[in-house]
């Protein structure tokens, strides 16, 4: 997949007559989202470019945006364009865009840029500065310009419509379950390994540690049942998230997994976890020895569960 961050640099593939443009923030990827990539690839066909528009919020957001709470870190995101066919990615940040208007959006970007003959979007996509434009307006815009507009139902699940916003609440209680469901796989991140208090190492349970950028969405504190990719195999694993009470004093959230069977130096690589289950809070224990017994107890129950995710699950 061929990925652009900035706007004056994108073009089709050569040898493809234009692009079949999926627009979207896409800032989770879940399955609200999933429906109108897959639509833009498969109008693509042999003759289009799949790409995707999208964004990233560094410095600016669009109104109604969380700007600190992704769902997604940008490599599990660009693994799973890719996944899913697209060959061409557009990601500049918001400010690159954010004063053209509806019309100047269309024109410099979709027309000029992505050479689009076909684009997909939500019906609850909005462009152009101050969100200006709507899909009634793209719409008349792709007609007089000859494009398909494809405008792609919002997906329900369990009543409601599937939302980022939904997602990160389900988060935040810790209902990694649910909020799994609506993604369509397991939530997880992959992020820079740092060394430790290599405290985990006395304790007979070595940990990988791995802080939260500050933009990150927000999840409950606690203990889960998670699995972790390591030398390209998916393990089991249990994965505590939180601000580690009992040896330090920061407000820095952090995850720290224990990776089952493996005790290799990840220090300084970036590392996939999947968080599967809700275990229990976090907690903070009186003394290490009680510390260590916690961890062992959290292996036993969060192992038999990663198992059986790993058999009846592919995350490729």
């Amino acid at each position: 997949m061929v990925i652009y961050n900035q706007i004056q640099q994108a073009k089709p593939l050569e040898g493809k007559a234009g692009s079949s443009v999926a627009l979207g923030c896409f800032d989770g990827l879940h399955l609200g989202h999933a429906a109108v990539i897959h639509k833009a690839v498969q109008l693509a066909g042999q003759t289009l470019t799949p790409a995707v528009f999208t964004f990233t919020m560094n410095h600016d957001h669009p109104q109604g945006k969380h700007a600190a709470s992704r769902l997604i870190t940008q490599e599990d995101k660009e693994e799973l364009l890719a996944a899913w066919g697209v060959q061409l990615e557009l990601n500049p940040d918001f400010s690159q865009f954010r004063e053209m208007s509806p019309h100047e959006f269309f024109r410099e970007i979709l027309l000029e840029r992505l050479e689009a003959k076909s684009i997909c979007c939500g019906m609850d996509f909005r462009f152009g500065k101050n969100a200006g434009g709507d899909v009634y307006q793209l719409a008349r815009f792709c007609h007089d310009c000859g494009i398909h507009l494809e405008l792609v139902p919002e997906v329900d699940l369990f009543g409601s419509r599937v939302s980022s916003t939904r997602i990160r609440r389900l988060l935040e209680e810790g209902r990694v379950e649910a909020a799994n469901q609506l993604l369509g796989r397991a939530f997880g991140y992959c992020l820079l390994v740092i060394q430790g208090k290599r405290l985990g190492r006395t304790l007979d349970s070595p940990t990988i540690n791995q802080p939260f950028p500050k933009d990150f969405v927000a999840i409950k504190h606690g203990v889960y049942a998670s699995v972790t990719l390591v030398e390209n195999q998916w393990r089991p694993s249990v994965t505590n998230i939180g601000l580690r009470p009992t040896v330090e004093n920061t407000d820095q959230v952090n995850s720290e997994t224990y990776i089952c069977d493996y005790a290799g130096d990840l220090y300084g690589q970036k590392v996939a976890v999947r968080l599967i289950q809700f275990l229990r809070p976090e907690q903070k224990f009186p003394d290490v020895e009680t510390l260590r017994a916690g961890i062992q107890g959290d292996v036993r129950e969060a192992r038999p569960i990663a198992e059986k995710y790993l058999k009846a699950h592919s995350l490729n």
